[in-house]
């Protein structure tokens, strides 16, 4: 088995500049207050990494997605568990999808 030179030079390149956005986010977070704004901020980004991960799936796809992100959305609202919010979704659809398989 060889490794391809060209895709071990992409990962390892990917790798560096994934590392790099991180360490600089942190690194620029030091000179950063800590307002209630910039807490309420951070708080929201990882709905919002989950919502635009979840949205071009839900607008492409059918009724069955639509309903799982919507009782993710109530669930959100509901427990205020990210983690319960993303398992009540899956689960949703996933037992949607054995309910009325295409």
């Amino acid at each position: 088995m060889s490794i391809d030179p060209i895709a071990l030079y992409t990962i390892l390149g990917m790798t560096a500049i994934t590392y790099a956005t991180r360490a600089g986010g942190f690194w620029l977070m030091r000179f950063v207050p800590l307002s209630g704004r910039v807490e309420a901020w951070l708080k929201s980004i990882p709905g919002a990494v989950i919502a635009a991960v979840v949205a071009p799936s839900v607008i492409n796809a059918g009724w069955i997605e639509a309903v799982g992100l919507l009782l993710a959305v109530i669930a959100i609202r509901v427990t205020k568990q990210e983690i319960l919010a993303i398992v009540i979704g899956i689960g949703s659809v996933a037992l949607l999808r054995q309910a009325f398989p295409a």
